[in-house]
């Protein structure tokens, strides 16, 4: 909330929310958002609501929703949960649910979900992105590509029938990534064309520098505060 004041923006005019995942860091500001804007639609994978769970050596922690499906509903919240992908608008669409395509990409062991009072592994199946389809070519707006970045650029690659990629936004998922994953992950986004990368959240320092070395001009970091501009007027 903070930030959105102090960037100008105004929370009261907002009609869609998209959530990339159930975990608290991504979704965390949906109480706050209600207690000014309770007017708009929220999409989702409906697996964002289950119970998350991280598991570590030194214990249990959860991670998931800090707000339930009855909060938002009676909150007067518009509920659109489903796995496809979701029209927006003419130039905005969410990837749906991501298919694990890649022999390299795959959960990290800690991720949990509690269901019927078992601990099972989550299989994250509620991660998705945002696909912008901008005048440039397509944006991308990723959470935290838990479901692979590969995997997910080639589902955007089928749902924009091949357009070029202006750019990407967000996390990778890449902070414990092996040299042998980062090289693959490097080789295999050369086959996007990407026009910019940029990286932050849980890409990692070690991934952001190997991004730089493979992509010297087109990797940059991003964090609250930084603004780029794309056209829209062709969609």
């Amino acid at each position: 909330m903070p930030n959105a004041r102090e960037m100008g923006i105004d929370l009261t005019v907002v009609d869609t929310v998209v959530l990339s995942h159930g975990h608290y860091d991504h979704a965390g500001g949906l109480r706050s958002l209600v207690e000014v804007n309770s007017r708009f639609t929220l999409i989702a994978h409906p697996d964002v609501f289950n119970d998350k769970i991280a598991r570590r050596d030194d214990g249990q922690y959860p991670i998931g929703m800090p707000v339930g499906r009855d909060f938002l509903e009676q909150a007067g919240v518009c509920l659109k949960l489903q796995k496809t992908p979701v029209t927006i608008c003419r130039w905005a669409t969410t990837t749906g649910e991501i298919p694990m395509e890649t022999d390299f990409e795959a959960m990290e062991p800690y991720f949990f979900q509690r269901r019927g009072g078992r601990m099972v592994p989550d299989p994250l199946a509620d991660d998705q992105s945002l696909v912008l389809r901008s005048d440039e070519g397509v944006v991308v707006l990723l959470g935290c590509s838990h479901r692979g970045v590969i995997n997910t650029l080639k589902t955007v690659a089928k749902l924009s029938e091949g357009e070029p990629v202006a750019a990407i936004f967000g996390g990778l998922h890449l902070e414990s990534a092996s040299d042998e994953k980062l090289a693959r992950i490097c080789r295999y986004l050369k086959d996007f064309n990407i026009g910019a990368i940029n990286a932050g959240h849980c890409t990692g320092m070690r991934a952001f520098l190997a991004l730089s070395n493979a992509f010297p001009g087109r990797v940059f970091l991003n964090a609250v505060g930084r603004t780029a501009t794309f056209r829209f007027s062709g969609h």
